[in-house]
């Protein structure tokens, strides 16, 4: 690899700098020293490239655009082509786009991306052809087949291949893969060839209901209007079909690909706010909660994601400890009366401890979804920690007998049993039923070793709570359980290291903690409840 000459310095620590922050998924701090490194030593292929990929994977189109304009030569970066090709496509200069993506062939996943994009250079010169040969072997892979196969329909549709078109919609619909912006192209083509009605169904499945984009799109065709609210162009076919891979990528765990993808997909089509939402969410999964507002700022108040984006806005601030802040955004959100806005509010009053707020919202909504077992269990939950006991656990069993097989219901109700003290063997078997159905699950692992530490059988507790602290090390509650464990087998200084540990993570209640810290257990178990 080439790096900045050693007489520039400055360059080289930045580059060094840069590239750690890349590798540990830092994509803004690695965009600022990439970027000033560039400056330094602008003919640098290297640094273009970590100047580029830094800059997509942060969502910032001005720098990525900026360093790609640096690529030159043979070892010109992938991404920098991909760049330069999406905004030769956006400006319908198919020859260009078409030079640009032949020659971004480095990288497995970049290549892709490169291939998705070169079908609609050529779509743009009226050239649809059948899937590349090179990856047909992705056709029986799902969901690469369902992409490609989406991919090919919007390709067909966008050249008036009608029948061609519908006909790969249909394969495509069966074969892995949930892609919203192309299910909106294919109702709009039905709508389009006269089956209107057979559109609204398609539009109206129950998987597409909780699209905030595809309940716009069957309001226009009610409204008499197209599906879509913008034409199909081959910039826009070529940025639903890369939101398919981003989605790939970022399920993959490749958050540096999955993310600069979503950032081309807006290059294609800056309308893509679900694009937007997904980048905030990956961002947001990273602990970049910055990076995720600031894509979700983006997304303006008349799209039909504006409620979706100012939810997502506000768990992240719940994610940061800004509660107050939290509750304000999502209070403007549900304000216009979305069910799943309102829902998110009642979720935030209950992860922010105002149990009163929550169930007071989780009633209503029961009201009008009586049928929604996540409904029923959140309220029995808020219950329970209001003392309304009887109430929350009457909730919990009728979440129960419209789920019967959901873990989370069965640990909660079998874990708020043992450690009340009653029903402990129906609550150790109904525990013992959720770690069958999730048996990775550090929260489920930690209730069947805290139902054995409250029967007194230390042994099984010992085994079982460690292994809850192996599967989830930094939790709170998991740790505090350790301790206490620990202390009760005579593993005191153990029991100690555990207790501070649980200290360190931030419980909701240090205080017990503490006291356990400084006198240890009382003979007799009298330990609090754990937040689930």
């Amino acid at each position: 690899m080439d790096v900045p000459a050693p007489s520039r310095s400055n360059a080289y620590a930045d580059f060094l700098v840069g590239r750690v922050a890349n590798l540990t998924d830092d994509y803004g701090a690695a965009s600022d020293r990439y970027t000033a490194a560039l400056a330094r030593a602008p003919d640098n292929q290297d640094l273009v490239e970590g100047a580029v990929t830094s800059a997509l994977a942060a969502g910032d189109i001005d720098r990525a655009r900026a360093a790609a304009s640096h690529a030159r030569g043979p070892d010109a970066p992938a991404l920098a082509h991909i760049v330069r090709a999406a905004d030769a496509l956006v400006a319908q200069r198919w020859p260009q786009a078409d030079m640009e993506l032949t020659a971004a062939n480095s990288g497995a996943a970049q290549a892709l991306i490169a291939r998705i994009m070169r079908v609609w250079a050529r779509a743009g010169e009226r050239q649809v052809q059948d899937v590349d040969p090179d990856l047909r072997p992705l056709l029986n892979i799902r969901p690469y087949g369902g992409l490609l196969q989406y991919q090919q329909a919007m390709a067909l549709d966008y050249v008036g291949r009608n029948n061609d078109a519908l006909g790969a919609y249909m394969n495509a619909a069966g074969a892995g893969m949930w892609l919203p912006p192309a299910i909106e192209r294919n109702a709009d083509l039905l709508a389009r060839q006269g089956a209107r009605d057979q559109a609204l169904q398609l539009l109206e499945l129950p998987a597409n209901q909780s699209n905030p984009a595809l309940m716009a799109a069957a309001q226009r065709l009610r409204a008499g209007q197209n599906a879509s609210a913008l034409p199909l162009t081959p910039a826009r076919g070529a940025a639903a079909g890369l939101y398919g891979l981003a989605a790939i990528y970022l399920q993959e765990s490749d958050n540096t690909n999955g993310l600069a993808a979503l950032t081309i997909v807006l290059i294609l089509d800056p309308s893509a706010d679900a694009a937007r939402l997904a980048f905030a969410q990956a961002q947001s999964d990273l602990h970049h909660g910055d990076l995720a507002r600031s894509m979700l700022h983006q997304v303006s108040a008349q799209s039909p994601y504006a409620s979706s984006a100012r939810t997502m806005e506000a768990w992240t601030l719940v994610a940061e400890g800004h509660s107050d802040e939290a509750i304000a955004l999502a209070r403007t959100a549900a304000s216009g009366g979305d069910a799943s806005a309102k829902r998110a509010l009642a979720d935030i009053y209950r992860t922010s401890r105002h149990d009163a707020e929550a169930e007071a919202i989780y009633s209503e909504l029961i009201a009008s979804t009586p049928g929604d077992w996540h409904l029923w269990f959140a309220r029995g939950a808020a219950r329970v920690r209001l003392s309304r006991q009887a109430e929350g656990e009457a909730d919990l069993q009728h979440a129960l007998q419209l789920a019967p097989e959901q873990p989370d219901i069965m640990n909660y109700l079998g874990y708020s049993w043992v450690d009340r003290g009653e029903h402990m063997q129906e609550g150790l078997a109904m525990i013992q039923r959720a770690v069958a159905l999730r048996p990775d699950s550090a929260a489920v692992i930690d209730s069947l070793g805290w139902a054995y530490y409250r029967m007194r059988d230390y042994p099984r507790a010992v085994e079982n709570l460690e292994h809850a602290v192996e599967l989830d090390s930094g939790d709170p509650t998991l740790n505090d359980h350790l301790g206490d464990v620990y202390w009760r087998v005579g593993r005191r200084t153990e029991a100690r290291y555990q207790w501070q540990r649980a200290l360190s993570f931030n419980p909701d209640d240090p205080a017990p903690i503490q006291q356990k810290l400084e006198r240890g257990l009382p003979a007799e178990p009298t330990e609090r409840a754990a937040n689930r």
